[in-house]
Protein backbone atom coordinates (compact mmCIF):
# COMPACT_ATOMS: atom_id res chain seq x y z
CA UNK A 1 0.00 0.00 0.00
CA UNK A 2 2.64 2.20 0.84
CA UNK A 3 4.37 1.60 -2.52
CA UNK A 4 1.44 2.35 -4.32
CA UNK A 5 1.22 6.01 -2.61
CA UNK A 6 4.73 6.41 -3.38
CA UNK A 7 4.12 5.76 -7.08
CA UNK A 8 0.98 8.01 -6.72
CA UNK A 9 2.72 10.50 -5.38
CA UNK A 10 5.86 10.50 -7.49
CA UNK A 11 3.21 10.73 -10.90
CA UNK A 12 1.63 13.49 -9.05
CA UNK A 13 4.87 15.70 -8.80
CA UNK A 14 6.28 14.31 -12.01
CA UNK A 15 3.06 15.73 -13.57
CA UNK A 16 3.43 19.14 -11.99
CA UNK A 17 6.39 19.45 -13.15
CA UNK A 18 5.44 18.69 -16.26
CA UNK A 19 2.49 21.02 -16.22
CA UNK A 20 4.84 23.70 -14.81
CA UNK A 21 7.87 23.29 -17.44
CA UNK A 22 8.61 26.13 -20.14
CA UNK A 23 9.09 25.23 -23.58
CA UNK A 24 11.58 27.85 -25.51
CA UNK A 25 11.20 27.53 -29.28
CA UNK A 26 14.17 28.74 -31.69
CA UNK A 27 12.80 28.86 -35.18
CA UNK A 28 15.26 30.32 -37.79
CA UNK A 29 14.52 30.43 -41.17
CA UNK A 30 17.11 31.85 -43.87
CA UNK A 31 16.52 32.34 -47.61
CA UNK A 32 19.57 33.54 -49.82
CA UNK A 33 19.58 33.48 -53.53
CA UNK A 34 19.50 29.33 -54.02
CA UNK A 35 20.11 28.33 -50.50
CA UNK A 36 17.23 27.70 -47.90
CA UNK A 37 17.45 26.93 -44.35
CA UNK A 38 14.81 26.36 -41.92
CA UNK A 39 15.37 24.84 -38.39
CA UNK A 40 13.22 24.63 -35.47
CA UNK A 41 15.03 23.78 -31.81
CA UNK A 42 12.68 22.89 -28.77
CA UNK A 43 14.73 23.33 -25.35
CA UNK A 44 13.42 23.04 -21.57
CA UNK A 45 14.99 22.82 -18.30
CA UNK A 46 17.47 25.37 -19.05
CA UNK A 47 19.06 23.51 -22.41
CA UNK A 48 18.73 20.13 -20.11
CA UNK A 49 16.52 18.72 -22.63
CA UNK A 50 16.93 19.95 -26.48
CA UNK A 51 15.34 18.94 -29.68
CA UNK A 52 16.26 20.10 -33.21
CA UNK A 53 14.00 20.20 -36.41
CA UNK A 54 15.29 20.47 -39.80
CA UNK A 55 12.19 20.64 -42.20
CA UNK A 56 12.98 20.12 -45.60
CA UNK A 57 12.47 22.75 -47.84
CA UNK A 58 11.19 22.55 -51.53
CA UNK A 59 13.93 23.68 -54.22
CA UNK A 60 13.25 25.81 -56.93
CA UNK A 61 13.31 24.67 -60.76
CA UNK A 62 15.89 25.63 -62.75
CA UNK A 63 15.33 28.77 -65.05
CA UNK A 64 11.57 28.89 -63.52
CA UNK A 65 10.79 31.25 -60.64
CA UNK A 66 8.24 28.52 -59.45
CA UNK A 67 8.22 25.84 -57.43
CA UNK A 68 6.90 21.95 -57.98
CA UNK A 69 4.94 20.32 -55.27
CA UNK A 70 3.77 16.49 -56.03
CA UNK A 71 0.68 15.69 -55.49
CA UNK A 72 -1.26 12.28 -56.11
CA UNK A 73 -4.57 12.95 -56.72
CA UNK A 74 -7.68 10.06 -57.43
CA UNK A 75 -9.78 11.10 -60.75
CA UNK A 76 -12.81 9.27 -61.13
CA UNK A 77 -14.90 9.62 -64.75
CA UNK A 78 -18.49 10.52 -63.68
CA UNK A 79 -21.08 11.26 -66.36
CA UNK A 80 -23.17 14.93 -66.48
CA UNK A 81 -26.24 14.98 -64.74
CA UNK A 82 -28.69 17.36 -65.14
CA UNK A 83 -30.74 18.45 -61.88
CA UNK A 84 -33.42 20.28 -60.51
CA UNK A 85 -34.03 21.53 -56.92
CA UNK A 86 -36.54 23.30 -55.63
CA UNK A 87 -35.95 26.45 -53.03
CA UNK A 88 -38.78 26.75 -50.36
CA UNK A 89 -38.73 28.58 -46.60
CA UNK A 90 -37.93 25.79 -45.78
CA UNK A 91 -34.48 25.67 -47.80
CA UNK A 92 -33.41 29.20 -46.56
CA UNK A 93 -34.06 28.95 -42.99
CA UNK A 94 -32.04 25.79 -42.79
CA UNK A 95 -29.27 27.39 -44.73
CA UNK A 96 -29.19 30.58 -42.35
CA UNK A 97 -29.86 28.28 -39.39
CA UNK A 98 -26.32 26.51 -40.45
CA UNK A 99 -24.36 29.84 -41.51
CA UNK A 100 -25.43 30.87 -38.18
CA UNK A 101 -24.26 27.81 -36.56
CA UNK A 102 -21.06 27.65 -38.50
CA UNK A 103 -19.98 30.93 -37.03
CA UNK A 104 -20.52 30.00 -33.47
CA UNK A 105 -18.42 27.25 -34.08
CA UNK A 106 -15.60 29.36 -36.04
CA UNK A 107 -15.84 32.14 -33.23
CA UNK A 108 -15.67 29.90 -30.23
CA UNK A 109 -12.95 27.84 -31.87
CA UNK A 110 -10.76 30.94 -32.12
CA UNK A 111 -11.85 32.01 -28.67
CA UNK A 112 -9.86 28.82 -27.10
CA UNK A 113 -7.06 29.45 -29.76
CA UNK A 114 -6.36 33.13 -28.57
CA UNK A 115 -6.53 32.30 -25.02
CA UNK A 116 -3.46 30.45 -25.66
CA UNK A 117 -1.72 32.34 -27.75
CA UNK A 118 -1.97 35.08 -25.65
CA UNK A 119 0.13 33.34 -23.45
CA UNK A 120 3.15 32.71 -25.86
CA UNK A 121 5.68 34.57 -25.17
CA UNK A 122 7.82 36.17 -28.11
CA UNK A 123 11.65 36.58 -26.48
CA UNK A 124 12.84 37.69 -29.77
CA UNK A 125 12.00 38.32 -33.13
CA UNK A 126 14.14 39.27 -36.08
CA UNK A 127 12.68 40.22 -39.29
CA UNK A 128 15.70 41.39 -42.32
CA UNK A 129 14.83 41.12 -46.05
CA UNK A 130 16.41 42.83 -49.56
CA UNK A 131 14.42 43.07 -52.62
CA UNK A 132 15.45 44.71 -55.56
CA UNK A 133 15.20 44.48 -59.37
CA UNK A 134 17.02 46.05 -62.15
CA UNK A 135 15.02 48.88 -62.22
CA UNK A 136 15.27 51.54 -59.63
CA UNK A 137 11.35 52.70 -60.16
CA UNK A 138 10.08 48.84 -59.63
CA UNK A 139 12.70 48.39 -56.97
CA UNK A 140 11.12 51.43 -55.16
CA UNK A 141 7.49 50.23 -55.58
CA UNK A 142 8.41 46.45 -54.67
CA UNK A 143 10.21 48.20 -51.68
CA UNK A 144 6.80 50.33 -50.45
CA UNK A 145 4.99 47.45 -50.96
CA UNK A 146 7.07 44.97 -48.96
CA UNK A 147 7.01 47.39 -46.02
CA UNK A 148 3.38 47.36 -46.18
CA UNK A 149 3.01 43.50 -46.27
CA UNK A 150 5.50 43.09 -43.62
CA UNK A 151 3.80 45.39 -41.15
CA UNK A 152 0.38 44.14 -41.59
CA UNK A 153 1.95 40.22 -40.56
CA UNK A 154 3.85 41.88 -38.03
CA UNK A 155 0.52 44.12 -36.49
CA UNK A 156 -1.20 40.58 -36.96
CA UNK A 157 1.32 38.64 -34.58
CA UNK A 158 1.60 41.80 -31.70
CA UNK A 159 -2.23 41.17 -31.36
CA UNK A 160 -2.24 37.14 -31.20
CA UNK A 161 1.13 36.99 -29.24
CA UNK A 162 2.72 38.22 -26.05
CA UNK A 163 5.52 40.22 -27.60
CA UNK A 164 7.96 40.85 -24.69
CA UNK A 165 10.55 43.06 -26.87
CA UNK A 166 9.79 45.35 -29.79
CA UNK A 167 10.33 43.50 -33.37
CA UNK A 168 13.00 44.22 -35.16
CA UNK A 169 11.96 44.64 -39.18
CA UNK A 170 13.76 45.97 -41.93
CA UNK A 171 13.59 46.03 -46.14
CA UNK A 172 16.93 46.96 -47.69
CA UNK A 173 16.74 47.66 -51.35
CA UNK A 174 18.82 46.69 -53.84
CA UNK A 175 18.83 48.59 -57.27
CA UNK A 176 21.44 46.63 -59.12
CA UNK A 177 20.24 42.94 -59.94
CA UNK A 178 17.06 40.92 -58.78
CA UNK A 179 16.96 39.95 -55.04
CA UNK A 180 14.57 38.03 -53.17
CA UNK A 181 16.44 37.40 -49.42
CA UNK A 182 15.10 37.29 -46.12
CA UNK A 183 16.02 36.48 -42.72
CA UNK A 184 13.61 35.32 -39.66
CA UNK A 185 14.95 34.48 -36.23
CA UNK A 186 12.62 33.96 -33.56
CA UNK A 187 12.21 33.03 -29.55
CA UNK A 188 9.05 31.75 -28.22
CA UNK A 189 8.08 30.40 -25.04
CA UNK A 190 5.64 28.52 -22.96
CA UNK A 191 4.36 26.65 -20.64
CA UNK A 192 3.69 22.49 -21.53
CA UNK A 193 0.26 22.91 -18.91
CA UNK A 194 -0.99 25.78 -20.99
CA UNK A 195 -0.79 23.79 -24.38
CA UNK A 196 -2.61 20.38 -22.92
CA UNK A 197 -5.17 22.76 -21.14
CA UNK A 198 -5.99 23.96 -24.54
CA UNK A 199 -6.29 20.93 -26.31
CA UNK A 200 -8.28 19.91 -23.82
CA UNK A 201 -10.23 22.39 -24.67
CA UNK A 202 -10.65 22.26 -27.67
CA UNK A 203 -11.50 18.41 -27.45
CA UNK A 204 -14.34 19.76 -24.78
CA UNK A 205 -15.39 22.30 -27.56
CA UNK A 206 -15.91 19.81 -30.33
CA UNK A 207 -17.40 16.90 -28.10
CA UNK A 208 -20.04 18.98 -26.14
CA UNK A 209 -21.06 21.84 -29.27
CA UNK A 210 -21.40 19.00 -31.87
CA UNK A 211 -22.43 21.24 -34.90
CA UNK A 212 -26.09 20.28 -36.06
CA UNK A 213 -26.72 21.22 -39.53
CA UNK A 214 -30.13 21.38 -41.17
CA UNK A 215 -29.20 21.52 -44.75
CA UNK A 216 -28.47 18.32 -47.04
CA UNK A 217 -25.14 18.51 -47.68
CA UNK A 218 -23.64 20.07 -44.45
CA UNK A 219 -26.10 17.91 -42.85
CA UNK A 220 -23.95 14.57 -43.33
CA UNK A 221 -21.76 16.17 -41.35
CA UNK A 222 -23.67 16.06 -38.03
CA UNK A 223 -24.62 12.44 -38.82
CA UNK A 224 -28.04 13.18 -40.29
CA UNK A 225 -28.97 11.83 -43.87
CA UNK A 226 -32.16 12.40 -44.05
CA UNK A 227 -31.82 16.20 -44.64
CA UNK A 228 -33.25 16.95 -48.04
CA UNK A 229 -30.01 18.91 -50.25
CA UNK A 230 -30.38 22.52 -50.38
Amino acid sequence: MKWLLLIAGCLILLLLLLMFTKIKVYIDLKHVHKNDKIQIKLTAWYGLFHYTIKVPVIKKEEGSATITVKKEQGMKEESKKEETKKVTPENLRDGLADLRTMIVHIVGFHKIVRQFTRKVKVKKFVWHSMVGTKNAAHTGMLTGACWALKGSIIGLLTSYLNFQIMPSYSITPNFQRWQANTLISCILQFRIGQAMWTGIKLLRYWKGKKANFKSGNLARLSGDSNKQSF
